[in-house]
């Protein structure tokens, strides 16, 4: 009789097929949690590159704002060969020198978008090594199929064509003119 005490006072233990199927059901778990892991990951990456894109977009747009509100004078707008804009103004708006204030934007021979900051006005014929030299250049985007520039009123219109991407079109309002 007392044998049986001992086997029977309360002690249990898990079967081999309790073990089995409680460890089934975590794999199950531990699945589904790694593919939650593995979509949430994604659509961050999407998120952050949208996210970099509109930065982008919104720093393009800034700077083309406070140039275009703080130009002084008329605003030259000439075109290329390419049919793309070539903008020439005076602007109060410096970023690198308070003296440089006359300020172009143009498409350069690789097809950058480009904002030369100089003392001189920009000619692009006769422009030498000293004027590069003693110019800031600045590229604001690359990869550009077409850059037009207009005018109507008050209201200057900047639209840019990236390859594969779609068009932007930037409006800006001039204080003067």
């Amino acid at each position: 009789m007392n044998s049986n005490r001992i086997l029977f006072t309360g002690k249990k233990a898990f079967t081999l097929l309790e073990v089995v199927i409680s460890i089934t059901i975590f794999m199950i778990i531990l699945v589904f949690m790694y593919k939650t892991l593995d979509d949430t990951e994604l659509s961050n990456s999407k998120f952050e590159s949208h996210i970099n894109k509109k930065d982008e977009i919104n720093h393009l747009y800034n700077i083309f704002t406070e140039d275009i509100a703080e130009s002084k004078g008329k605003i030259d707008f000439l075109q290329d060969r390419d049919k793309n804009s070539m903008v020439m103004f005076k602007s109060n708006n410096s970023f690198h020198n308070a003296f440089y204030s006359n300020i172009t934007y143009m498409i350069s021979s690789n097809n950058h978008l480009v904002r030369i900051e100089s003392k001189d006005k920009f000619q692009k014929e006769k422009s030498s090594i000293e004027f590069y030299n003693s110019s800031f250049i600045d590229i604001l985007l690359k990869d550009i199929e077409k850059f037009i520039v207009l005018q109507k009123d008050d209201k200057v219109l900047f639209i840019v064509k990236q390859k594969d991407k779609e068009k932007i079109v930037f409006s800006t309002f001039s204080m003067e003119n």
